[in-house]
């Protein structure tokens, strides 16, 4: 019985120091996205420094760390899809912004803070006069991220769903 309780500690043990490793290994081999380019009156500039002239908004954030696995990315590329196909006009006229922000990066630790992360996510803001009334999680995205269809359906639906209460 000792025996056995020892091979499965370090098993356990060794499975640790693998995953480490391979975490390592595979974020030093990932570029980072660069932020989305956005034309806004025949001005290139990116999502990190667009604002909107409205004052009641919401700002859809994929918020992420430093180190990117490639689960990480296709959430961000998912949840972009989903916003670009599904919100098209409401992003042309500015009541919803896209935007992707390293949570890491010196300046940006108050998201950590704001939305409790502890993980990558995509946060739902609603912002009127300058200053953010409500907040959601799209929790969910981890759970969907194997099926692309769904996951941008949640996305969508639970973006719809926030866009209608922050009109009514």
């Amino acid at each position: 019985m000792i025996v056995l309780k020892k091979a499965n500690f370090v098993t356990t043990i060794l499975v640790v120091i693998l995953s480490v490793v391979v975490s390592v290994v595979w974020a030093g081999s990932v570029d980072e996205v660069p932020p989305a380019k956005v034309v806004v009156d025949s001005v290139e500039t990116t999502t990190d420094t667009v604002t909107a002239e409205l004052t009641d908004k919401v700002i859809v954030y994929y918020l992420h760390g430093h180190r990117r696995c490639a689960t990480c990315i296709k959430l961000e590329a998912y949840s972009k899809e989903a916003i670009e196909t599904g919100f098209e006009e409401e992003l042309e006229q500015g009541g919803l912004e896209w935007r992707v922000v390293d949570y890491e990066e010196e300046g940006n630790e108050h998201y950590a803070d704001t939305y409790a992360l502890f993980t990558k996510a995509v946060i739902l803001s609603h912002i009127s006069d300058g200053q953010e009334t409500g907040w959601k999680n799209l929790d969910k995205i981890w759970d969907l991220v194997g099926d692309k269809e769904k996951f941008i359906e949640y996305v969508k639906a639970e973006t719809k769903a926030f866009l209608s209460e922050d009109t009514e």
